[in-house]
């Protein structure tokens, strides 16, 4: 009886759970090191845009999708409580912030391995929540 009244609750708890918090144990999970190019590279500027843009799009397709999922409802006493896990929620929205800027100084620098890395680094997670 006991086995079958854990087994309840542990589906219970796992259908319970929100798909967007893999989205943010993904991108807290990040392990994100800038990435320096050398001055004498010439990059094609279309190009770069390109890949700028695709990246800005994929970070504000995440950050809306956290907010509408975690923090739009949110009542400023959820904040302070710990139960909700409300703290991890700004944490993935702070990151997302940080690679958003480095986005931007790797277009203004032309560093195109930047910017690739920050492709490749968010391509898993936004595939997961498409």
């Amino acid at each position: 009886m006991f086995k079958k009244c854990i087994l309840i609750l542990t589906v219970v708890l796992v259908g319970c759970a929100n798909p967007e918090d893999e989205t943010i144990k993904a991108l807290n999970t990040i392990n994100f090191q800038p990435v320096t190019t050398s001055p004498a590279e010439s990059q094609n500027p279309v190009e770069l845009k390109s890949l700028h843009n695709k990246n800005k799009q994929t970070i504000a397709n995440l950050t809306a999708n956290i907010k509408s999922a975690r923090v739009d409802n949110l009542r400023s006493v959820d904040v302070f409580d710990n139960r909700y896990g409300i703290n991890t929620v700004f944490q993935a929205l702070t990151k997302l912030e940080e690679i958003n800027e480095l986005n931007d100084i790797y277009l203004h620098d032309e560093n195109k391995n930047g910017l690739m890395q920050i492709s490749s680094l968010l391509k898993p997670i936004s595939d997961t929540t498409s």
